[in-house]
This record gives structure tokens, sequence and C-alpha cells, in this order.
């Protein structure tokens, strides 16, 4: 097998709407890669953790022209959205016996967003927008569930956007067209679209250092009373 590929990451930003960018469903799953080599497949993760043995349902990916590598999301679906605590709860098991279980209870699905390698040809300096045709025309001829493509969307993305939230989806990605794939690098050229949750709270205390301290302690009004709501141990200076 080819030696593992981390994976491109992501900026945070504001949502936006551009012509030169696709809008995904931001999938909240485990961010994983694969590759399809003479019959041979491995999945790994961000850390480029072998995750082969954890999902042996993934064997579909066979399937694949040898010299494949994609890029995407493992998710576990309920009632169409992703459920990442049943997710995670899968993806730390170790026993195999107990991953044949969950295998035929909670089979994982593979949405996938990118293509990296195409029958052993590079496609990184290929723009985004040939490297989804290609994967959206490679997947068309596989008809296995456990493998889907992650639609994308050109235009109105404030509607896109509203309407994921609201069916409980984490937000979007949007990534610019003509965005080649950097591998291991956070770029601007994808950036994570979610919806901003604020909560004005009050400082009540604080968690001491050797110098300073080490977080701080909120708390919020609650009924008419304050209510300890967590620490914050970044985001503020001396």
């Amino acid at each position: 097998m080819r030696t593992p590929i981390p994976p491109m990451l992501a900026t945070s930003a504001a949502p936006l709407d551009s012509l030169a960018y696709c809008f995904e469903v931001k999938w909240d799953g485990v961010r994983a890669l694969a590759a399809v080599d003479a019959g041979h497949w491995q999945v790994w993760g961000r850390a480029l953790a072998d995750y082969t043995p954890r999902y042996p349902e993934l064997e579909v990916l066979r399937s694949l022209p040898s010299g494949t590598v994609v890029d995407g999301e493992l998710v576990l679906l309920q009632d169409g959205r992703p459920d990442l605590p049943a997710l995670l709860r899968r993806h730390h098991l170790l026993d195999p016996a107990r991953i044949r279980h969950a295998r035929r209870q909670l089979p994982v699905r593979y949405v996938l967003f990118d293509l990296l390698y195409h029958q052993g040809r590079p496609l990184l300096h290929e723009p985004l927008v040939r490297r989804r045709a290609l994967l959206q025309e490679l997947l068309s001829t596989q008809k296995d569930p456990l493998l889907l493509f992650s639609t994308g969307l050109v235009g109105d993305s404030c509607a896109l956007f509203a309407q994921v939230v609201g069916q409980g989806h984490e937000g979007l990605m949007a990534k610019q067209q003509s965005s080649r794939y950097l591998p291991g690098k956070r770029s601007s050229s994808w950036r994570k679209l979610k919806p901003a949750q604020v909560l004005p709270c009050v400082i009540i205390g604080y968690t001491p250092a050797r110098s300073g301290w080490r977080s701080l302690l909120l708390a919020a009004v609650h009924q008419g009373n304050f209510r300890y709501v967590g620490q914050v141990a970044c985001g503020f200076t001396a």
C-alpha cells in the first residue's frame, strides 16, 4: 500500500455567498482517507492512524479501481442525520468480536467528497471542480449504499445553510472550485461555516496556576440566579 496522505484542513469563517465556491454539508463524523491498490484497501485518519481493522464493512472499497485515493467522512446515520456520539462509541471499539457485532448493528457510511488519485494518476494539483467531477463519475458506477457522494451546490448558500442547520447538521463546507489539494495544510480555500451559539456569561472565579491563572470559571443567569456553566482556558491575555 502507498504511504498515507495527511488530509487538507479548513479554516473557520462566517457564511458567505460566492460563485467561486462549492458548498457541501459539513458531515459530523470522523475524517478518513482511503486507498485501494491491487485489491487491497486501507483507511486512515487525520493523524495517519490505521482505521482499517475498525471498519471491516468498508471492504466495499475493493470495488474501486486500483490506484484510487479518496477523502471523506465516516458517518453513522440515524433518521438521516449523523449521530456522532454513536459513531464515536463504534470508533473506539478494538475487540474484533465487538467490532463484528457493531458492524451488523451500526454499519458506517463513507461520505466521499474528494478524489486524490485516480487509477494511479495524482490529482492533487487539479482544481477541486475537476476532482469532484471525476469522483462523482467514479461513484456512479458503484451501487453499494455504504459509499456516498457528498453533493455540492454553487449559488445560494445562505438558504442551504439555514436548511442544513435546521435539519440538525453542523453547518456547511465552502471550498473554492479552483483549489488544489494541500495535504496536511490548513487553507482558507476550504472554509467551515457553522452557526454561532452565544451565551452571555460572567466570570465568577478562576483556577490558579504558578503564575496567574489556568482557567476562568463562568456562570450564566438562569431563573434569576447564577448557574455555573464551565471553564474557559483560552481567548484571553494577561
